[in-house]
């Protein structure tokens, strides 16, 4: 991609729930072609033109990504997981529902035998835990020095605690997106931050760059700008969270300087 739409479209590709959130995402095979009048992404079910190849959900051929940074050269990696440690990550295989959504979606409107096929034999959900156990013996290969042919970079694995409710994936209703993000996040910062006693106040920290008041509008209600939807919020109320007390400007710079504490 080469800028934040695009950024936007490849996101929209790779969340692709097949058969329910709308159409495949068609890329352009030769999309650094500059000269091209056509379009980079086009959403477009079985398109037929040879000038496009579909994009698949990731978790079909990479549930966690962190080969792809391993080839790219990565000397570092750090896996973000969103499911919590301690769950069955492969489960007793697709319900009726999805298997005849994905016998419509993927073999009667795209002809996509293989990807179906994938998905029914749950070789996705086999991927992951594989992935998973990888991931513990990369952990115990870094801490191992001995070990003078790890088979990853140094590595650490962040996953969210057993027991963590985990957001369902048809889930819509932006508080519980949102409560996840910040569960996320807190579980991240406890995880890297360099001083030890900080450690395990993450989800306050949470709570200062995800404020409780950026539910209390709509981000549809706000006309596009430079400025993100809540510093425009910000701006035209005059409002100043109240994890944010006791500060006399916003954790996070922002864009815009209207963002400032009234006194």
């Amino acid at each position: 991609f080469s800028s934040l739409e695009e950024l936007a479209q490849c996101m929209h590709a790779s969340c692709l729930l097949p058969g329910i959130a709308g159409p495949v995402a068609n890329i352009r095979i030769k999309h650094d072609d500059l000269s091209s009048n056509k379009p980079k992404f086009v959403l477009h079910n079985n398109l037929q033109d040879d000038d496009y190849e579909p994009l698949a959900d990731a978790l079909i051929y990479a549930p966690i990504p962190y080969n792809e940074a391993r080839k790219d050269g990565a000397t570092h990696i750090v896996v973000l997981r969103s499911k919590p440690d301690g769950g069955d990550v492969i489960g007793k295989g697709g319900s009726i529902g999805e298997l005849l959504t994905w016998s419509r979606f993927l073999l009667r409107k795209n002809k996509l035998p293989n990807i179906y096929r994938r998905l029914r034999q749950q070789l996705h959900k086999r991927l992951y835990a594989q992935n998973v156990l990888e991931l513990n013996e990369a952990a115990k290969a870094t801490t191992n020095s001995n070990d003078s042919s790890p088979p990853l970079p140094p590595t650490l694995t962040v996953a969210l605690p057993p027991g963590q409710k985990e957001i369902p994936r048809l889930e819509s209703r932006r508080e519980a997106i949102f409560e996840g993000v910040r569960q996320g996040f807190a579980r991240a910062f406890d995880a890297l931050v360099e001083d030890p006693t900080l450690r395990g106040t993450g989800y306050e920290v949470a709570k200062t760059y995800f404020p409780d008041e950026i539910l209390d509008y709509s981000p549809l209600d706000i006309s596009p700008s430079s400025s993100s939807a809540f510093e425009t919020y910000l701006a035209q109320t005059g409002m100043w969270p109240k994890a944010w007390e006791g500060l006399s400007e916003p954790p996070v710079k922002h864009s815009s300087p209207e963002v400032q504490k009234v006194s």
